[in-house]
């Protein structure tokens, strides 16, 4: 790939604006109408993390994809980098189709199970993005340290709700 065809600052500019404004999307879906009081309704650790700091840790680490992004699609090496952009795009994939499946059909079992999915994708995902674009990859450790503290979360969650109407028993 020669320097003219790689991604500029323009590229990442818009990769991080799109990035901040589907996390906003999401958020505001959450914590709006019916969702936020199903999420109000449920039986919480007190370790849980108040809304604001969710919310800002996942707007940095969907920037932080979005880098990722943008230094695999710069990096020189082909065939790695389609694979690893394509990794990445499903990393964003698979974090957007856990909230809205977890949030839209409301049952933490389904969430847990959805986190777990989600974790086991990111590790494998992450492992090659790595191997295609060191930064990228290290980019992304803090993305899996995020994820694993939410599977930990889901699965305190799940644990606390077993007895709730509509929560399947795992």
């Amino acid at each position: 790939m020669n320097e003219q065809d790689r991604p500029g600052m323009v590229r990442l500019l818009l990769y991080m604006i799109l990035a901040a404004g589907l996390a906003g999307g999401v958020t505001g879906w959450i914590y709006a109408g019916e969702t936020f009081d199903w999420v109000a309704g449920l039986n919480l650790p007190v370790w849980v993390p108040t809304q604001v700091v969710i919310t800002g840790t996942w707007i940095v680490m969907f920037q932080l994809v979005a880098m990722s992004l943008w230094l695999v699609q710069r990096s020189g090496r082909d065939g790695m980098r389609t694979i690893a952009s394509i990794l990445i795009i499903g990393l964003f994939v698979a974090i957007f189709a856990r909230i809205y499946i977890y949030f839209g059909i409301q049952d933490v079992t389904m969430g847990f199970a959805l986190s777990l999915g989600n974790w086991i994708y990111a590790l494998f995902a992450i492992a090659f993005i790595g191997r295609a674009n060191r930064p990228a990859g290290y980019l992304l450790w803090s993305l899996f340290i995020w994820q694993s503290f939410g599977l930990i979360l889901c699965f305190e969650i799940m644990r606390l709700n077993s007895g709730a109407i509509g929560v399947a028993s795992f």
